[in-house]
């Protein structure tokens, strides 16, 4: 078997900016100022904070200390906190948590074709909106582009939207078949001109007449929304999806870390980095569709945001001058699509630094594979059932996925006795300041699991109550299947069974 060359990071900058890449994603840019208006304004950006520092850092710190000093990914990292048989089992874990994370890259390719098809349409778009109604502008992707269709059905395809989602695996195995050093590379763009874009948009934004109010929306709370259960519980539960912990990422790259890395210190800034362009991302909603007085379309769904609603405010942002609101657009989407990429390519890296390291095979090969096999799965985003498959594949492998994986993490760590030891690998190169061991301990084995536990039982009572609202069929074919395959996938990983080892079967006992 042929010995992989082990990877790292070039530098504790290449480690956080990649780290951050992997973090901040559409989620940040997208999902969270949805939920900031959802959820009264500074009341969620509070409760947010507090749940970033008291139950996201301690995770965070945890997954990259395991990857540095186990010096592999997710199921090495799982296996190694438990004694057998139940090391085994933590395993699987990490292998599921890897598995999840393919899943989850091919929903963000998907949508990374869509972003970049609605980038190439921005220029006629916005030349031709004097001539459009708000609500053509706004069905126009969705109408359009995708045919799309309510049921679920199957009656369309866009050559374009297909084209767009075959550019975005190409730029994904470029990220990719360079390993850590390509990573990083990757991230210097990735990370830093959507933050650049960001930023300009939001200094456009504030200068419309009625930013304040705007401004006033976002961060003055509106704390009779504190009573809601479902804001603290929503809260809370962004915290593990924006960070991407739990999902295999953090192992990974932790394992590419360079000795004498301060992980507390580098933690800090990725968390802070999260958290500031989600502020960000936040402003720039607020203060364009105030200023374009689409202020009431502002809702929690980032699909809906980034499809049917930016649309309108680019359209509107630079009044009479369509030419500038159409360099604006292809800018912004081109940003959209950078972030779509890298949180895509991130999640297979949490796969495929593990695969490649039990395997002994090439990692550049692997990554090839993937993408040769991802490419078409990924093509029924271009069809007329796309926005019915994102949506249900998303809450299933994105939201309930994630608790499952979150909640049994949690508890192999906590229940583990090397909890001590992991907050002092966290500490070993750190000076000033420390991660604090007891409420490392505490945040660890109480609070992570019962914050995700309590998430778990409201989302299964909402469930029961109000259902999915979609046909049993759907749910089943992108739901509750691809659930249960990500569950499955592990235990012939971990027995490592192949086509070969089977046919090798065949021929010794026919």
């Amino acid at each position: 078997m042929a010995k992989t060359t082990p990877e790292k990071f070039q530098s504790k900058g290449g480690f956080i900016l990649a780290s951050i890449g992997a973090a901040v994603g559409l989620g940040n840019a997208l999902r969270f100022p949805g939920l900031c208006a959802k959820y009264g304004g500074g009341a969620f950006l509070f409760i947010y904070f507090i749940a970033l520092v008291v139950l996201g850092l301690p995770i965070l710190n945890a997954e990259i200390a395991l990857g540095r000093r186990v010096k592999g990914g997710a199921p090495k990292c799982m296996r190694s906190l438990l004694k057998e048989p139940r090391a085994k089992k933590a395993e699987h874990l990490g292998w599921a948590s890897c598995i999840n994370s393919v899943f989850t890259a091919l929903i963000y390719a998907g949508l990374a074709g869509w972003i970049i098809a609605t980038a190439v349409t921005a220029v006629p778009l916005c030349l031709n909106a004097p001539a459009l109604s708000d609500t053509e502008i706004s069905g126009f992707f969705f109408n359009d582009i995708l045919s799309a269709r309510a049921d679920g059905a199957i009656d369309g395809f866009s050559l374009l939207v297909a084209g767009c989602i075959l550019v975005a695996w190409v730029l994904m195995f470029f990220c990719l078949k360079g390993g850590a050093a390509s990573l990083s590379k990757a991230a210097k763009f990735t990370v830093a001109i959507p933050m650049a874009l960001l930023t300009a948009l939001a200094v456009r934004g504030l200068l419309y007449k009625n930013a304040p109010e705007a401004l006033s929306a976002l961060f003055i709370p509106d704390f009779s929304k504190l009573s809601s259960p479902e804001l603290w519980l929503t809260a809370l539960g962004q915290v593990f999806f924006s960070l991407s912990i739990v999902v295999g990422i953090m192992p990974a790259y932790g394992s590419y870390l360079p000795e004498g890395t301060n992980i507390f210190k580098c933690s800090l800034v990725i968390a802070a980095a999260d958290f500031l362009v989600s502020v960000l991302a936040s402003v720039v909603l607020f203060t364009t569709l105030y200023g374009c007085g689409l202020q009431s379309e502002i809702g929690a769904s980032g699909i809906i945001t980034a499809f049917a609603v930016y649309p309108v405010a680019i359209t509107r942002l630079f009044g009479g001058y369509p030419a500038i609101n159409a360099a604006v657009g292809v800018l912004f989407y081109s940003s959209l699509a950078m972030m779509a990429i890298q949180s895509a390519v991130s999640m297979l890296e949490a796969f495929l630094n593990p695969f490649s390291e039990q395997r002994g095979k090439p990692k550049k090969r692997l990554a090839a594979i993937v993408c040769l096999c991802g490419a078409p799965i990924t093509l029924i985003f271009a069809t007329t059932a796309a926005p019915t498959v994102v949506d249900i594949s998303d809450r299933f492998i994105n939201f309930y996925n994630v608790l499952i994986l979150g909640i049994a993490e949690c508890l192999i760590i906590g229940t583990s006795k090397q909890t001590g030891e992991l907050a002092d690998e966290i500490n070993r190169f750190t000076k000033k300041p420390k991660m604090p061991k007891k409420a490392f301990g505490v945040s660890v084995k109480f609070l992570c699991p019962a914050v995700l536990t309590g998430l778990t039982l409201y989302e299964i009572v909402r469930l029961v109550t109000a259902g999915l609202g979609y046909p049993l069929w759907l749910q089943i074919g992108f739901g509750w299947g691809l659930s249960l395959v990500v569950f499955a996938i592990p235990a012939l990983l971990t027995a490592k069974i192949t086509p070969r080892n089977i046919w090798r079967r065949k021929k010794l006992h026919p």
